[in-house]
């Protein structure tokens, strides 16, 4: 199962060849993979499911998680009717009027004593374990009122008074309950503003509050830090819910949190567009990325806006490129719906709030539906934003303070690379490895930590005398300085710094990669430390091969499509390939390239400072001596040339000279 493109439009869709046509084709696309398990117009949404020990409901799972798992097939799948209904209201799908269909669900769904009733407030708390407090249903009311909003006439404005009525009890309970401390104080907004909207009393002192929290959580640069964290959810949830909630309430009830909101939107539309690539794809980062191109969704919801600054031509194709980056991938899909990972099925990103059904909430994106015919969003031709001018030989750095994040989009590849600061989590979080990477690349996903010695784009520290190897878990932000950026992250971090393994850690961008000097600091010995390039997913073409400069060694991976390159130039003892299983996104077997440094004795004075090359191609063509050996030359200012204290001086092929320049780094780091 993929989605194919009828009688694409070259003209007006360039890149995609996507128009709003194309659009609700693919939202009916999405739909019929739903429906075809749907056996009546009695039964829910329930979806086939490929995992059962982490998305829930599983055997350590409460009772009541059931009921969210068939309220989140309900509320999402609606997310994907509800903007086809809005432009066809007679719609069809697998002999299914959505229409009638959703009209009859959601009443069910609210009320008591029939089989698809979905418990109150209280029920689901006399069922809740100790300390839980909220509950997954609101977040899925706040989907029920987008959906009742986006297609009113159609569905909401059809019920009756007293089926109203019942409707707005349910949710009213929820958008006044308990919620969590994050993005979903904007779920309990949503409610309670759609409530008011249709003249239900609400409480104005709540909602007040919920907005101020939102409000507080902005960073800068158009990011809001969702709880503790910078990821998908500033524009998948702030940027999306936020707008809606402006229509709903903001702008006529609560003027200054809506001029928030539409300020720091319009600041987020800015940058944004670069952190896609050429392709338009979305990078797999962070949580919940089985959430796909629900990542795009902001540059469409800033057109909810009453002042908007997004680009509608570079929306469009945003938007397109990275919808049709996942469906018309057969292997995104289990039974016709979307699977629990990015592409192919992939445990080690999933969380366990999610269910079978939550990879719906891709859903977001189609809020563009919503805009009519004659919007600037579907009439302007497509662009492709930096990419039409960017020469082959340049890369352009997009530096974001705010969050501590660093965009680079690679002229050379298509390709773009961010780097992340401001990230911790505890020593055994499963979220390190969604988060603590030294960068994240468009065409080349993250894969899991094994703990076994190298890691794929992150340094990995073993003792001798422990079984295990430790990776990061915090990377502090030190910001760039003539056009180097600056962090640190710390092994093992607790909560003192006090004779933690820590590395320095400073980078830049060339043609096709990345460029690290980066220092060590690890006190006790001995161990062995390496750095791993981004894995490789095998193929049947794969060539591997040696090349030398000049005493700098690479290894080069070659497989059907594209490649990837790792250099090593001074700190490093030798760099190697491994073969790995079951921790890649894409392939059940995967190669790393990876350096490797071991240091046996205490109080010794020897090379700390390791300098690399990470380079990745989207062709199969040569590298030359210049771009697979980026620097021409270096040195350090210590007689002995170990980095042990004092600059690095790099000469690069490009004509460049770079300082990199540690000191009172200490002074700047921040989370």
């Amino acid at each position: 199962m993929a989605f194919k493109i009828l009688d694409p439009n070259y003209e007006k869709s360039p890149y995609s060849g996507m128009t709003k046509k194309h659009w609700l084709d693919a939202s009916k696309f999405l739909l019929e993979g739903i429906f075809r398990h749907i056996p009546n117009m009695d039964a829910p949404v329930l979806v086939p499911r490929q995992e059962f020990s982490i998305s829930y409901p599983n055997n350590n799972t409460n009772e009541w998680k059931k009921y969210a798992q068939k309220f989140e097939g309900l509320a999402r799948s609606f997310l994907l009717a509800a903007p086809l209904l809005h432009n066809e209201p007679s719609a069809k799908v697998c002999g299914y009027s959505l229409k009638e269909y959703y009209k009859k669900q959601i009443l069910l769904s609210v009320t008591s004593g029939t089989p698809n009733y979905l418990l109150s407030v209280p029920e689901l708390e006399s069922m809740a374990k100790s300390g839980e407090t909220a509950f997954q249903h609101t977040c899925e009311c706040a989907s029920l009122v987008i959906g009742f909003e986006m297609c009113k006439k159609v569905i909401w404005d059809t019920y009756t008074d007293e089926e109203k009525d019942a409707i707005a009890a349910y949710l009213s309970s929820f958008g006044h309950s308990r919620t969590s401390s994050h993005n979903w104080r904007l779920f309990n907004m949503l409610i309670l503003g759609f409530l008011h909207q249709e003249g239900y009393d609400i409480d104005k002192d709540i909602m007040r509050d919920h907005g101020q929290t939102i409000i507080s959580y902005y960073a800068g640069d158009g990011w809001y830090r969702d709880g503790h964290s910078f990821d998908y959810y500033t524009p998948w949830a702030f940027h999306v819910y936020g707008p809606l909630w402006n229509q709903w309430y903001g702008y006529e009830n609560e003027p200054y949190i809506a001029e928030k909101i539409e300020q720091y939107s319009n600041s987020l539309v800015e940058s944004y567009p670069n952190m896609f690539d050429k392709r338009a794809q979305v990078t797999m980062w962070g949580r919940s990325c089985i959430y796909r191109s629900a990542a795009t969704a902001p540059l469409a919801a800033n057109f909810l806006l009453r002042n908007h600054k997004a680009n509608p031509g570079l929306a469009r194709r945003i938007n397109s490129g990275a919808l049709l980056q996942f469906i018309t991938k057969e292997e995104v899909f289990y039974e016709g719906v979307p699977c629990l990972g990015f592409y192919g099925p992939f445990e080690a990103m999933l969380q366990d709030y999610s269910c079978a059904e939550s990879p719906f909430w891709l859903a977001n994106s189609f809020v563009c539906l919503c805009l009519e015919d004659n919007h600037p969003y579907w009439q302007d031709q497509e662009n492709n934003g930096i990419w039409e001018n960017l020469e082959k030989t340049k890369s352009k750095t997009t530096v974001l303070n705010g969050p501590g994040i660093v965009i680079d989009n690679h002229g050379a590849n298509g390709i773009t690379e961010f780097r992340t600061g401001k990230t911790m989590f505890s020593r055994k979080s499963a979220y390190i490895r969604n988060y603590l990477r030294l960068s994240f690349n468009s065409e080349f996903p993250w894969e899991d930590f094994d703990y076994a010695g190298a890691e794929a784009m992150q340094y990995s520290l073993k003792y001798f005398n422990t079984e295990e190897a430790i990776v990061p878990n915090i990377i502090l932000y030190g910001g760039e300085k003539e056009g180097v950026l600056y962090r640190k992250e710390y092994f093992d971090f607790e909560s003192s710094f006090q004779g933690k393994p820590s590395i320095c850690i400073a980078d830049f961008p060339v043609d096709y990669g990345m460029i690290r000097v980066d220092k060590m600091r690890i006190h006790d010995k001995p161990f062995m430390l390496s750095l791993g390039a981004y894995g490789f997913p095998k193929d049947d073409k794969v060539i591997i091969e040696e090349r030398n400069y000049f005493g700098a060694k690479a290894i080069v991976i070659k497989g059907k499509e594209k490649q990837i390159a790792m250099c090593i130039y001074a700190g490093f003892d030798d760099i190697r390939v491994k073969e790995r299983v079951g921790v890649n996104a894409i392939a059940k077997e995967s190669y790393l390239i990876y350096g490797e440094v071991n240091c046996d004795k205490y109080y010794e004075y020897k090379p700390y400072v390791m300098i690399s090359a990470i380079l990745t191609k989207n062709d199969l063509s040569s590298w030359t001596e210049e771009e697979l050996f980026p620097i021409k030359a270096f040195k350090f200012e210590d007689r002995e040339r170990c980095g042990g204290y004092g600059k690095v001086y790099l000469k690069m092929q490009d004509g460049r000279n770079i300082t990199v320049d540690y000191e009172e780094l200490e002074g700047r780091l921040s989370i």
